[in-house]
């Protein structure tokens, strides 16, 4: 029974105002996505890695990242959907078991410490799912919307900020999705899938540093913060 990264790096990037891939894009001299692959395959518990790229993208990831890093655990390489949740339903239709463990992580998120990819596999076996996520620590307003006028300010205690990666047992999660794709739910991320239909998520407190990047300030932070780790 293998643990199973699902990485998805098939994202446009458009925000980040860049001529060529997110993944590509440098922090201290080496692409982004080499970083996030890194520690998949430092991970002891992690045993494949299945790859979800942009098919404009292929090449030069196989070119500028996968054969200069020579990584060992990379099983398959998949082409993405036009979104985060197409991306991750054709990485879990090409995995052909459906006995073990899905660790699905967002390629632009290279920040990922192994004991986030370690807890969450730790745990998935008590949950139906087991996320990372951070606590919301700014005032909240709800508004209403048509004319921007605070409606009533939240108890902030209750919001969590939803990171990965995000682990399930591999044949649930797979048959989750199809379930999803059938009735043509759309979601954000894995976790709202399994909560739609019921399931029990477990939230793992992360850390701020792990994330997401979008923008150019996300980069440039993620390079200050990579120079305070490295």
């Amino acid at each position: 029974m293998s643990n199973i990264a699902i990485i998805a790096a098939a994202g446009n990037g458009e925000r980040l105002n860049c001529n060529h891939s997110k993944m590509l894009a440098k922090i201290m001299g080496r692409p982004l996505l080499a970083y996030t692959l890194d520690q998949f395959e430092q991970s002891p518990m992690i045993d494949q890695i299945v790859l979800v790229v942009k098919a404009e993208d292929q090449k030069d990831i196989e070119e500028e990242i996968l054969k200069v890093n020579r990584y060992k655990k990379i099983s398959s390489i998949v082409l993405g959907g036009s979104t985060r949740q197409d991306s991750v339903y054709r990485g879990l239709k090409s995995i052909q078991e459906s006995h073990g463990v899905a660790c699905i992580h967002d390629g632009a998120r290279p920040l990922v410490k192994g004991w986030m990819i370690e807890k969450t596999l730790d745990l998935v076996n008590e949950y139906d799912g087991v996320i990372i996520a951070v606590p919301v620590i700014e005032t909240i307003k709800q508004a209403l919307l048509d004319d921007m006028i605070v409606n009533k300010t939240v108890n902030r205690d209750e919001f969590w900020i939803v990171q990965t990666p995000q682990t399930f047992n591999l044949g649930y999660i797979k048959d989750l999705y199809q379930r999803a794709k059938d009735e043509e739910l759309v979601v954000t991320d894995d976790a709202s899938i399994v909560e739609h239909y019921g399931g029990r998520i477990k939230i793992v407190p992360g850390t701020r540093d792990n994330l997401k990047i979008t923008t150019s300030f996300d980069l440039a932070l993620a390079e200050v913060l990579m120079r305070k780790y490295l």
